[in-house]
């Protein structure tokens, strides 16, 4: 009582502490921002050569162009980032150069004779041609001041600056494409390359005939391997590696029970059901109404499905993982293929439910008596339009569920139905049926329960992760902890700062966690996570499926490759041991007798018949070698990717004579360079950029 006497007398004393604790915590988030953000501020995604990427333009990007987008948001918004690194890549080369696009050329990219392939793709109709009629409606709301939907005005302003950066970006191709040569020496070279022909035999002794125990690996042997491949790993930017213990989460034979207990508890329930659509509904099932055939039911209850009772409810039977009940509505004799004609129309951008109004007027004239193909001819945006909307003949599944239902369950020849599908609103006449095999359908619906691992499940797998973590504070006790307890320690590809895959790992939010604590400045290498990784369900379940120790095997800063590069590289320790096992291969190898050699290293002599320079593959060491030797001339081993050869031509190569005219020959090397340039030059420009990519501050 006296300590809150006190505080009442001296309230000030409470309130100049609880601001000195306020600003402490408002400290601490300064101090943690500019540790994060450091030179950056907290819009500045990245910059590409000086030009500045704000991460609230790629945002406002991200939600116009992608809102509808069904891919993985991790993948969406590194498409943006490239869009990005892209745009300012081509924009800075356009105005050194002087090129630009006018508002005339930009007229004609998107409504004109000259469509961009950005409009192409967005707008293409059914004939998979640019959608002509769409694109006149929407240069005519332009121009007539009617195009005022804030969002439709800003995502064709998006999307004109995405036409702009393709156009210029094909321009700088076709200016470097009109400038390549083919001199009369290369062409001359191609056509040796495609004629001149040799037959020899070869001798190839596998890599895998030297043990690791032969050929160990030193740091001579990668310096060695540097100074022949100079600027091979050379590392545009920082990369980690690490190596990781997953823990997977099985469900368990009481797990499967409990699967089984949840639907049969629901057995009586959809038996008595009133309304057998609304329970399942309710139950968390599906119900479309469809008749299936007896190859389309699920194996292993099919055939009790179509010899049940109208109204019997299954017991549980087991349909891959997971455990179903079903409930038997109907069977009906359905027809092999249904022949019908339809009218097609979709929204307006500028007029949502347009369609659907649209459709109400000509069903309207349709019971009045209108001519069904006339007015598809006139009305429906579809190809089969100039056919009445006639599709023909078609079996059961060939269109999407919303209309196939119509067609082969519900729907009676000669009355007229409206249905929504992904294309647009429809108006569908069934005007023919073909009863072949003569087939029942069943109509049921399922109520379902997929077998999950449980809770106890879940912390028995996570319990022997954190014991690991326990037992494991460095790399080094990680694998061998690892190795005692049968776990396979599995290193990681590459990891750049932005990275959200990890090979097996898959692509998610999961490993984006991963890859943070790797790039972590208080990460270092060596040590292990403290903190376990606990991977989602991939198919939506809502548990964990596996459970991740993860350490830090090695890092590789930017620029030029080292030795210690090298090691912490899993492909370049593959092609240095490769290399030393080659060597060692080498010195084994006595005498020149191909047959002999082949004897010592238990393999076979094999031939190639009309070889060319050309058929090189992935050995161009040997072909090359091969070439330049006399006919019976054996040649010193060779180190190749996958071997060891010993060669010997059969034959001398033969000799053709150089036509006067090698104009198909120029065109050949030059069509190749133009096809490198189309693929490559946007690439190599983006990689001789000076981009700083702060993404990893971010997400």
């Amino acid at each position: 009582m006296a300590l809150i006497g006190t505080i009442r007398k001296n309230g000030w004393i409470l309130i100049a502490l609880m601001v000195l604790a306020l600003g402490g915590f408002i400290l601490m988030d300064v101090v943690s921002n500019s540790q994060r953000y450091q030179a950056g501020d907290v819009n500045t995604l990245g910059k590409v050569d000086g030009v500045t990427i704000k991460r609230s333009e790629t945002e406002a990007y991200q939600e116009l162009v992608y809102s509808n987008s069904q891919g993985s948001p991790l993948q969406v918004r590194d498409q943006v980032w490239k869009y990005f690194v892209e745009k300012s890549v081509v924009e800075n080369e356009a105005e050194k150069i002087g090129l630009g696009v006018c508002k005339e050329e930009l007229v004609d990219l998107q409504f004109g004779d000259n469509i961009s392939p950005i409009i192409a793709e967005r707008f293409r109709g059914d004939n998979g041609q640019p959608n002509r009629q769409q694109l006149a409606n929407i240069k005519g709301a332009i121009e007539g001041g009617q195009f005022t939907d804030p969002k439709n005005r800003a995502y064709w302003a998006t999307q004109e600056k995405e036409v702009v950066k393709k156009r210029l970006e094909d321009k700088i191709i076709a200016l470097v494409s009109k400038g390549l040569y083919t001199p009369s020496w290369q062409a001359e070279m191609t056509f040796k390359e495609n004629n001149e022909r040799l037959d020899f035999k070869y001798v190839r002794i596998g890599l895998e005939k030297v043990t690791d125990e032969e050929a160990v690996v030193t740091d001579a042997d990668y310096k060695t391997f540097l100074s022949q491949n100079p600027h091979l790993y050379d590392q545009t930017e920082e990369t980690r590696l690490v190596q990781y213990v997953s823990f997977e989460v099985k469900a368990t034979a009481a797990d499967s029970a409990d699967a089984r207990t949840a639907v049969a508890n629901l057995v009586e329930g959809l038996r008595t059901a009133t309304s057998d659509s609304t329970y399942v509904a309710s139950k968390g099932g599906n119900y479309d109404g469809s008749y299936k055939k007896k190859e389309a039911l699920p194996v292993f209850a099919a055939d009790n499905l179509m010899g049940a009772a109208i109204g019997t409810v299954t017991e549980p039977f087991l349909d891959g993982d997971v455990w179903t009940i079903a409930k038997v509505l109907d069977r009906k004799v359905t027809p092999d293929s249904v022949r019908a004609r339809h009218i097609l129309l979709k929204d307006d951008p500028q007029l949502p439910g347009s369609a659907e109004a649209r459709i109400d007027s000509l069903m309207g004239l349709l019971k009045s008596g209108a001519r069904f193909d006339s007015l598809a001819v006139k009305n429906s945006q579809d190809g089969s339009a100039s056919k009445g909307g006639d599709l023909g003949f078609f079996g059961e599944g060939r269109m999407v569920p919303e209309f196939n239902n119509i067609c082969f369950n519900v729907g009676e020849q000669g009355k007229f139905y409206k249905v929504t599908t992904q294309f647009g609103v429809h108006i569908i006449e069934i005007t023919g049926k073909k009863f072949i095999k003569n087939e029942t359908a069943l109509k049921a619906v399922y109520l379902t329960k997929r077998i999950e691992p449980g809770k106890s499940t879940q912390q028995a797998a996570k319990d022997k992760a954190q014991a690991l973590i326990q037992q494991s504070k460095s790399l080094e006790a990680l694998l061998t902890n690892a190795t005692q307890q049968n776990k396979e320690v599995v290193t990681s590809p590459a990891l750049k700062s932005s990275d959200f895959a990890i090979g097996v790992l898959g692509s998610n939010d999961d490993c984006r966690e991963i890859v943070r604590w790797a790039f972590d400045d208080k990460t270092k290498v060596g040590s292990v996570s403290p903190q376990i990784f606990a991977f989602n369900d991939e198919q939506g379940g809502f548990f964990d499926s596996r459970y991740v120790v993860t350490s830090l095997k090695s890092i590789a800063p930017k620029g030029a490759a080292t030795v210690e590069t090298l090691k912490g590289l899993p492909e370049a320790v593959a092609k240095v041991k490769s290399n030393k096992k080659a060597e060692v291969l080498k010195t084994k190898i006595q005498g020149t007798d191909l047959n002999a050699i082949a004897a010592q290293f238990q393999t076979k002599v094999d031939t190639a018949r009309a070889a060319t320079m050309l058929q090189g593959g992935g050995e161009p060491r040997m072909i090359g070698t091969a070439f330049s030797l006399a006919k019976d001339a054996v040649s010193a081993p060779i180190a190749g990717s996958s071997g060891v050869y010993v060669i010997s031509p059969m034959t001398d190569k033969t000799t053709v004579q150089t036509p006067a005219d090698l104009t198909l020959f120029r065109k050949q090397v030059t069509s190749t360079a133009v096809s490198n340039v189309r693929v490559g030059l946007l690439k190599s420009m983006i990689k001789a950029a000076n981009t700083e990519d702060n993404r990893s501050r971010f997400y």
